[in-house]
């Protein structure tokens, strides 16, 4: 069985994973028409409000911590992912097997929300390109974008706990500890 790449970045306070394009939509064929032209796909989750507005007062990054709220998915299609990443981003290289890699594409499937006509429900893009859809999950301290990413990552055969990575930079240690390092080249 041959592996395949995954990526996990980390971008200051915020985490995502990167899957080929191919795989996601293999599982999410209805994002075919917001994504149909890129190679990799950058996901993340995070609260309604505040992950992917223009704006982001510490106000509604707080009332995301310590309130329950709604979720959105953030996707970025893209067939360059350095191209994709600020200056300050970190990414990792995760070469895993095909099976776990479709396992993650199922798990980022279970967050989607899906309308009557099984369509995912674009709530807003950004000028970066990232296109966000209305999510399935409730964002809270203890259920953060970080947590979120663990668990993908866990799904991805990394040893870890998903539930103590609040942070970024845990979930980064996390990765570290799984013996991968910042990635020079893809």
């Amino acid at each position: 069985m041959s592996n395949l790449n995954l990526y996990f970045t980390r971008d200051g306070i915020h985490t995502h994973l990167a899957l080929p394009a191919q795989t996601l939509l293999a599982v999410i064929p209805e994002l075919r028409q917001y994504l149909a032209d890129c190679q990799w796909i950058r996901v993340g989750w995070g609260d309604y409000r505040y992950y992917g507005a223009e704006h982001q007062p510490l106000w509604l990054g707080l009332r995301a911590l310590f309130l329950p709220t709604s979720s959105v998915v953030g996707l970025l299609g893209t067939n360059d992912l350095r191209e994709a990443l600020s200056e300050s981003a970190t990414l990792y290289n995760l070469s895993v097997s095909a099976a776990l890699i479709d396992s993650v594409a199922l798990f980022v499937r279970r967050y989607f929300y899906f309308d009557e006509n099984q369509q995912p429900i674009k709530v807003r893009d950004r000028y970066c390109g990232t296109l966000f859809f209305k999510s399935q999950g409730t964002y809270l301290m203890l259920n953060t974008c970080n947590n979120w990413t663990s668990q993908g990552l866990k799904l991805a055969g990394l040893n870890l706990q998903p539930m103590f990575n609040f942070f970024p930079g845990q979930v980064e240690r996390s990765v570290r500890k799984n013996g991968y390092s910042p990635t020079v080249e893809y």
